[in-house]
């Protein structure tokens, strides 16, 4: 029941060719365009028939087309061999046009107080153990440059940590937390 009302709810879903399933309820077996090798991840529009109990061909679109029509479809990762490639290898023309670093050694700014221009293309940066500092350290072509001036701005989002380090996937939830309200307002014009 509880998977039905989620397919009526979006036309677009993200689907992985798999030779069994990973967990029961999440398992369907979709008719799609094209034929593609197990471990394939693809978006597949649903379509306005819903029910899966038919064969119905579904689309395979391109993995871009959910943040076309405005949906939100999740932030994006990508591997990078050092910081400065980040920039350079962005994937948008023009590169970003905010870079925004966390760390402990930032500007404590409350998220309220925060101002963010308006942008397209936003870069949220975070460190490894050591650290941006080290990751600008250890790269040949930001040596000598100090993490204020890589960044548009340097802040740290959780200045009373309570620990010395915060893992990275914990650092990702506590930032989109403390940029919602600063990203809202850049988008709507400040």
């Amino acid at each position: 029941m509880f998977l039905n009302r989620l397919l009526k709810q979006f036309q677009l879903r993200v689907i992985i060719d798999l030779f069994m399933p990973v967990f029961p309820l999440m398992y369907l077996n979709v008719v799609i365009d094209q034929n593609l090798e197990p471990g394939i991840r693809v978006t597949v529009a649903m379509g306005t028939d819903r029910c899966l109990e038919t064969d119905s061909l579904r689309k395979v679109v391109p993995s871009s087309t959910p943040r076309e029509e405005g949906s939100y479809w999740g932030y994006k990762v990508r591997y990078a061999p050092n910081i400065s490639s980040v920039f350079k290898d962005c994937p948008f023309e023009g590169g970003y046009d905010h870079k925004l670093g966390t760390s402990e050694h930032g500007v404590v700014v409350s998220s309220s107080e925060l101002i963010i221009p308006t942008f397209r293309h936003l870069l949220i940066a975070f460190g490894g153990l050591a650290g941006l500092e080290e990751c600008i350290e250890e790269d040949v072509n930001l040596k000598g440059k100090d993490a204020r001036d890589v960044f548009d701005k340097y802040l740290n989002i959780c200045p009373h940590q309570g620990s010395r380090t915060i893992r990275t996937e914990e650092a990702i939830f506590i930032s989109l937390q403390y940029f919602q309200e600063p990203i809202s307002r850049a988008v709507a014009g400040n």
